[in-house]
């Protein structure tokens, strides 16, 4: 009725909060199939929906969006970056790889030159994340990273 679309979102072990609480990991594939028990799913689409994999309520104009970094990795689709309190492009949030834009602002980069550093920045952009593999590297903070 509001035209709202619900987002469920894995733990994602960003910071010492974000590993501890990997304990309580609720794997969505599971929240999956017990919504599918009561309302008929169907694969959505949600243009610029970003990493979430989208289902649709049969009949309904329900959308509802699975984030899942660990239980199915949505790297392929990412279509985020974060820019940081800092002016430092963080390209993934399971990755320390970054693009420092603030000594490029303070010196005066022209429009252009902006735009062809981000571009450099998002070209960075790892294949995927090491969540799974190796979670202790990420030892920022998702409210310094930008989220």
């Amino acid at each position: 009725e509001h035209g709202f679309t619900l987002r469920f979102i894995e733990t994602m072990p960003v910071g010492d909060m974000g590993r501890k609480a990997t304990e309580q990991f609720v794997n969505l594939q599971d929240i999956k199939k017990r919504l599918a028990k009561s309302f008929e799913l169907v694969p959505g689409v949600m243009p610029g929906g970003g990493p979430a994999r989208y289902m649709n309520v049969q009949g309904t104009d329900i959308n509802i969006g699975f984030i899942t970094p660990l239980s199915q990795h949505f790297c392929e689709t990412c279509n985020r970056v974060r820019l940081s309190v800092d002016g430092t492009i963080y390209t993934c949030l399971g990755q320390e790889d970054n693009f420092a834009l603030r000594p490029l602002l303070r010196d005066g980069i022209s429009d252009e030159g902006l735009e062809q550093a981000i571009r450099t920045a998002i070209d960075l952009k790892p294949e995927k994340h090491e969540f799974n593999e190796n979670p202790e590297k990420v030892l920022r903070f998702m409210s310094y990273t930008g989220g």
